[in-house]
C-alpha cells in the first residue's frame, strides 16, 4: 500500500476529481479517503510529528471499522 496526499476542492455538487499518480495500477483498486478540511494555517500529519509508517498503520487499523461504519442504518448517527 502506498499513500499520497491529494489536495482538491469540494464543489457545491459535493464531487471531486483528481489525477492519481502514474504508479497506481490501471484496473480495480481500493482507495481509502480521509477528508480533512484544510486551511493554510493547518499543519500536515508530518508537521504534527507523524511518520508515513504511523499514518499507514493507522489507516490499516481504521479499515476494520469500514463494514460497521457503512452498514445500513448508520446514517442515523450523522444527525447526532
Amino acid at each position: 500500500m502506498k499513500t499520497w496526499t491529494v489536495k482538491t476542492i469540494v464543489g457545491p455538487d459535493h464531487q471531486v476529481t483528481f489525477k492519481v499518480p502514474n504508479e497506481v495500477p490501471v484496473g480495480p483498486v481500493e482507495m481509502v479517503l480521509v477528508v480533512q478540511p484544510t486551511s493554510e494555517a493547518m499543519a500536515s500529519l508530518k508537521d504534527r510529528g507523524w511518520t508515513e509508517t504511523q499514518a499507514t498503520e493507522t489507516r490499516a487499523r481504521l479499515k476494520s471499522f469500514d463494514a460497521d461504519w457503512n452498514a445500513p442504518g448508520m446514517e442515523a448517527y450523522d444527525a447526532l
